[in-house]
């Protein structure tokens, strides 16, 4: 049987709460790590954090980046029609997509929606295609 110990506190050298690590495993389910959210409710570790996002320029040519997270490339596909290329694929195609941009509204593309891609097209007063300056992708959902 594997040793354990059992204690009411961790506290490192200096007497503070901080511990520092590079890696946490769940103890029955390696991928799994459950936390205390708001309240008595939990959260999966793992389950609540964005697998990709990108903040980027969608008047540039180009689309381009200012900052991103497991992001290949970007594609313009038009006015305010964008594809994003995710570098370590989703699961499946059913992950949500939350986007954005400053004072318009955005909406994904499901025509354009698989494991390794998410298109969507940024809209206007006007509900026609619109550039923004300032448009934000955020991907949640299970890496494959």
């Amino acid at each position: 049987m594997p040793s354990q110990i059992k204690v009411d506190e961790i506290k490192n050298v200096a007497g503070q709460y901080k511990i520092k690590t590079d890696t946490f495993e769940g103890q029955t389910t390696a991928g799994s790590i459950t936390v205390q959210g708001e309240g008595s409710a939990t959260t999966n570790l793992q389950q609540g954090l964005l697998k990709c996002w990108v903040e980027f320029d969608g008047t540039a040519s180009g689309a381009a980046a200012r900052d991103s997270f497991n992001l290949t490339s970007m594609t313009d596909n038009g006015t305010g029609n964008y594809l994003v290329t995710i570098a370590n694929d989703m699961a499946s195609a059913d992950y949500l997509n939350i986007s954005g941009s400053n004072g318009l509204h955005s909406v994904g593309n499901n025509s354009n929606k698989t494991a390794s891609v998410c298109g969507f097209t940024v809209h206007g007063a006007d509900h026609g295609g619109a550039d923004a300056n300032r448009v934000q992708v955020g991907i949640a959902g299970d890496l494959a």
